[in-house]
């Protein structure tokens, strides 16, 4: 069997979205002739979320080498004024204004001396042990993913000094994109030549959109297009099966799953749900809105009127999400309307699709509205228009209240989806890659 190095910050005991993919690669790859030796961070280190249950999912026999990890978050924190528990992190600020001195001074330093991340500090250590692995064993190939982008400047190091083919995996874009700081100019082209260097040197880029390759194409037009695969995210077919199919439905359930926060917020959505309550006050006890995850306080403020029809779920482990996407009437999915996002296919629009559940897709057009379109999923609707969503809404909860509410989605288009099939494409990609050499 092939053995393969995977570079990540994401894994057990780390939860959120991130996790996920990497640790399904890991789970699946032995069924396809490949060995994955994992180096990450220790188990003590800075997650935004934590979730030890996702241990369990590991193959038995897996190497996990770990290394220390110096991460700034705790001075970060405490010159802010954030709370551990904050649904933000150094990673994941996103662009808008900051109102106080000290936010925009640690967003200075965040923007100048954190290059290409808040993680760059993790490369001497991770360098140093990935070095030692390859010496101890025969590796056929190097593989990381980002964000956080210092992965890739680990595996670029760990491919100079050893010559191993490697492949570059992005979650999402890098320069400029959305989850990454505003620079000024000398830093920007300091990133712009990680970004570039990597791009360059991996022997294969792999993204999970299409979007995200455009994204690095446009400031790297120069990269050759037979390096470039498409593997999207995905969800596990076995995620679902330890629960009933049929369960009792006798509240229409509108679900979010994850994190809230920023941009990323449900204002269109809580006044639309406002709207139909002051207009069909009878079904106020038949309808609940639950967001699952991290919420940013001041969020919770602005639909705090709506009383005991929202529920605030803090953030659980993946075995009790996919409870929560399987209980729900309705899967509620929020991208906000900006030109990036027009590329984005959340990992967690994907569980929705495996929970085969109705979407109600508050998002721009872009991939996640065709896709949602193509598998016959559910209803993409601007995420600006108050009225169409209030529209949909009570449409879905007509059905609901009839026993009509389902979806007939094409069973081959979303068996493709399925990690072990995503797995398998990049199984194949290994094997082309070590082809080569």
């Amino acid at each position: 069997m092939k053995k393969v190095l995977i570079i990540t910050y994401y894994f057990p005991p780390s939860g959120g979205a991130g996790v996920q993919r990497i640790l399904k690669f890991v789970k699946y790859l032995p069924e396809f002739g490949w060995e994955p030796v994992v180096l990450t961070v220790k188990e003590d280190a800075d997650f935004p979320a934590r979730d030890p249950s996702l241990s369990t999912e590991i193959p038995p026999g897996i190497q996990v080498y770990r290394t220390p990890i110096f991460e700034p978050y705790d001075f970060y924190r405490k010159f802010t004024g954030q709370k551990k528990e904050s649904p933000t992190d150094i990673a994941n600020l996103t662009q808008e204004k900051k109102g106080s001195l000290a936010d925009r001074l640690s967003d200075g330093i965040r923007a100048t001396f954190f290059i290409p991340d808040a993680r760059c500090f993790w490369k001497q250590f991770a360098v140093k042990k990935g070095l030692q692995i390859i010496r101890e064993q025969t590796m056929d190939l190097l593989f990381s993913s980002a964000p956080p982008y210092t992965c890739h400047l680990i595996a670029n190091a760990l491919k100079k000094k050893t010559g191993l083919p490697w492949i570059a995996d992005f979650r999402d874009s890098w320069v400029g994109w959305l989850s990454t700081p505003s620079r000024w100019f000398l830093p920007r082209m300091m990133d712009g030549y990680f970004e570039r260097s990597v791009l360059e040197k991996s022997d294969r880029i792999v993204t999970v959109t299409q979007g995200v390759k455009e994204d690095l194409l446009s400031r790297n037009p120069q990269i050759n297009s037979k390096k470039w695969r498409l593997i999207t995210n995905g969800f596990d077919s076995e995620d679902f099966k330890s629960f009933p199919k049929h369960l009792k439905d006798d509240v229409f359930t509108l679900t979010y799953t994850g994190s809230l926060y920023g941009n990323r917020n449900p204002r269109i959505l809580i006044e639309a749900l406002g709207a139909l309550l002051e207009e069909r006050a009878e079904i106020r006890k038949t309808v609940r809105l639950q967001f699952v995850g991290r919420v940013e306080d001041r969020l919770k403020k602005d639909f705090s009127h709506l009383g005991d029809v929202i529920e605030v779920i803090p953030y659980v482990p993946h075995t009790k999400s996919i409870q929560y996407l399987l209980n729900a009437s309705v899967l509620l999915l929020i991208i906000d309307d900006a030109p990036q996002n027009r590329g984005i296919l959340t990992g967690k629009l994907f569980e929705y699709i495996g929970a085969r559940k109705p979407i109600l897709a508050l998002a721009p057009e872009g991939e996640a509205a065709d896709l949602i379109r193509q598998l016959n999923v559910g209803r993409v609707v601007s995420p600006t228009d108050t009225m169409k969503v209030k529209d949909n809404l009570l449409d879905y909860y007509t059905q609901w209240k009839e026993g009509k509410l389902a979806i007939r989605p094409s069973r081959k288009a979303i068996q493709r989806l399925d990690r072990r099939v995503l797995t398998e494409n990049l199984a194949a990609v290994f094997d082309d890659v070590v082809k080569e050499r």
